[in-house]
């Protein structure tokens, strides 16, 4: 580990952090005493291209299938002006969202979740917010998705949890709820493809 930190050192090499889970690979294995989380996988970069992209966001991603996270970088904006230039084109609420029961709902946790991503400005919880509403809209799978999406946060907060057989034998057990779901996911989508190119 110390010849690591000379070698970053040396290379000017810098951590850009992270938002999400700290853990980025764990062992899955199915008794808490020998199960494992580390943050083995991280984004550097050097003062150059720290300097260039000052809008970078690294977000430790869902696992999936795997048992690492991936890491997702969001280069942002280069310059202020193109940052400019994409908030002046800003997604439009809907009045019909107000009718339905989960609008508040929905909008508490975008709220939430762009808090957790680091948007420092209104401007950026709005358009994060606003996002999220419309991909609710876009929604056309119906209950199923909303399943899986519920699934998923359940499953997330679980991972994020401290280590014990309980959260162990949770987290496999909704790791497997949540594959039964998107293999039916996937089924649906398979049968309406079909039915659109037949």
């Amino acid at each position: 580990m110390h010849k690591f930190r000379l070698a970053l050192e040396d290379c000017d090499l810098q951590d850009l952090g992270f938002f999400g889970d700290p853990f980025t690979w764990r062992n899955n294995h199915h008794v808490a005493a020998s199960f494992t989380k580390e943050r083995l996988d991280r984004a550097v970069v050097n003062s150059s291209w720290r300097f260039t992209f000052p809008m970078v966001r690294v977000t430790n991603g869902d696992p999936r299938h795997s048992d690492h996270r991936p890491i997702i970088i969001d280069v942002g904006c280069r310059e202020i002006t193109d940052c400019l230039q994409q908030f002046q084109v800003m997604p439009k609420f809907e009045a019909k969202w107000l009718e339905e029961e989960e609008c508040e709902i929905r909008v508490i946790e975008a709220w939430d979740r762009a808090m957790e991503e680091g948007c420092n400005s209104m401007m950026e919880r709005q358009r994060k917010v606003l996002g999220d509403l419309w991909d609710w809209d876009r929604n056309i799978l119906g209950e199923l998705e909303k399943r899986i999406k519920r699934l998923k946060s359940v499953l997330e907060r679980c991972r994020r949890m401290a280590i014990s057989q309980e959260s162990v034998n949770r987290e496999h057990l909704l790791r497997y709820k949540l594959k039964r779901l998107q293999d039916q996911h996937n089924i649906l989508t398979g049968n309406n493809e079909l039915i659109t190119h037949g």
